[in-house]
């Protein structure tokens, strides 16, 4: 099903080992094509190149035993800085985040290069031979593959340029700016990629003979279990349309990807005019895809979650870093308007659908944020007014409404945390007058840009 190809996709995306086999596949390949292209055409074509020259049998191979011995060596220690870098940001900023630094293409391409470069040196190397007579009195001509020892050199070159990048790369990736950065930027467009994304549910596909209506009443119930125990990964709801429309069910989604299901846990509730058979229950239960981790796949909350222990790890009292949690709620404040400005009518199941799948609402995602984060935010004199900023400002762009009063709310359960926390601190005083000043703000039509055009309003700096 689509589903698991999606787990299996990502499995792959993950893995740290998937490109460099490649390249090294392709490198092995490329070794016999350019020893075909080495005994077709020979040394003759060294004449047209004057800065060329011909290479002898033991010049030959000591080029490439250099190149080779050198290149695996220096994919030793590509593959340590890249597993010390893994295990400081996962000491420093989370252990969710080791995904992230496993997946990155740089590190991939950087040991793939290594490793493939090593592989075609030594496939090369086998080619080279000098001119002897064996035991049964036959010879043997030399042979030299200047092709593929051209290439090699190549292929040196290329991993020199590499390990300049690789070098200048790891300190960029440990950068919790950028950290940072990389993970707002995927929460934003998980946002624009709605899910459950309606429109793959096409209206053919429908069911027309049940209803939501009378389903609970005169149609049978089933709960189909979960196969396995996890985490969901992936949902095909495109999957779960075509087997309801195909089959004349109503179908409730209970979990989402990034829930834990166990084997008792009933993940779809189906209605149906008769008893539905095992065959339906399996190709319903394979539009989940289920593992042994939470993935930011079709799960947006994941991404919150990874900046959230960014910032309890920034404010705890052995690192004490706010300018590292005030540069995640930039990030978050980003995508926290990029939600609040979608119209909720796109996110929402219709009535006539026979999919009943929830997204995650405005609410849900906005208690995910701060609610996680208050605990550590409230000790903290900087990062509470900036939070206070981001939620004023956020709340200045969109109309009154439930949204707005959530922000609001989340602002004044900050204050009243703040208030508890640094009581006996100058600081509470400060987020008390800046609490006062966003009320003030939101109060006013025109607040906002009088307040932003203000000294004592920094809008969303620090």
């Amino acid at each position: 099903m689509h589903a698991n190809l999606i787990k299996a996709l990502q499995d792959l995306r993950a893995s740290y080992w998937f490109i460099p086999s490649c390249m090294a596949l392709a490198a092995f390949a490329l070794s016999f094509f350019m020893q075909w292209l080495d005994a077709r055409y020979g040394a003759a074509w060294l004449r047209d190149f004057d800065w060329l020259t011909a290479t002898r049998t033991e010049g030959a191979r000591s080029v490439l035993t250099v190149i080779a011995g050198s290149i695996i060596g220096v994919a030793g220690v590509t593959f340590s800085i890249t597993m010390v870098a893994v295990s400081y940001a996962s000491a420093n900023f989370g252990p969710r985040l080791v995904g992230n630094f496993m997946r990155d293409r740089g590190n991939q391409i950087t040991l793939g290069t290594f490793i493939a470069t090593f592989v075609y040196c030594l496939m090369a190397l086998r080619t080279v031979r000098g001119a002897a007579d064996d035991s049964a009195g036959q010879s043997f001509d030399a042979f030299v593959p200047h092709l593929s020892i051209l290439v090699a050199l190549f292929l040196a070159l290329a991993s020199i340029s590499v390990l300049i990048y690789f070098i200048h790369h790891v300190p960029e990736t440990i950068n919790v700016g950028n950290i940072a950065a990389k993970i707002g930027e995927q929460l934003r467009n998980g946002i624009l990629n709605t899910f459950p994304n309606l429109d793959e549910i096409e209206p053919s596909k429908k069911s027309a003979k049940l209803s939501w209506s009378q389903a609970e009443k005169e149609f049978l119930h089933t709960k189909v279990d979960a196969d396995r125990d996890g985490y969901v990964q992936a949902l095909d709801e495109a999957q779960l349309g075509e087997i309801a429309g195909s089959e004349d069910l109503l179908i409730r989604v209970q979990f989402r990807p990034g829930d834990f299901v166990t084997l008792q846990d009933a993940i779809l509730d189906v209605w149906a005019e008769n008893e539905i058979g095992d065959d339906i229950i399996r190709n319903l239960q394979a539009c989940y895809a289920i593992g042994q981790q939470r993935t930011a796949n079709q799960n947006i909350l994941f991404l919150v979650d990874e900046l959230v222990e960014i910032i309890a790890r920034a404010l705890s009292p052995g690192i004490n870093d706010p300018f590292t949690a005030i540069t995640c709620f930039n990030w978050l404040k980003v995508c926290l308007v990029c939600f609040a400005l979608r119209e909720e009518k796109q996110r929402r199941p219709a009535a006539s659908d026979p999919v009943q799948l929830y997204p995650v609402d405005f609410e849900r995602f906005v208690s995910a944020i701060f609610d996680q984060s208050r605990q550590y935010v409230c000790r903290d004199r900087n990062v509470s007014i900036h939070v206070i900023t981001v939620l004023t400002e956020t709340a200045a762009l969109i109309p009154e409404g439930p949204r707005r009063h959530s922000l609001i709310t989340q602002m004044q359960k900050l204050a009243n945390a703040c208030a508890e926390n640094m009581r006996n601190h100058e600081g509470g005083a400060d987020v008390a007058a800046r609490y006062e000043d966003a009320l003030r703000m939101l109060s006013d039509p025109c607040g906002h840009e009088k307040y932003r055009g203000s000294q004592k309003w920094f809008g969303s700096g620090g």
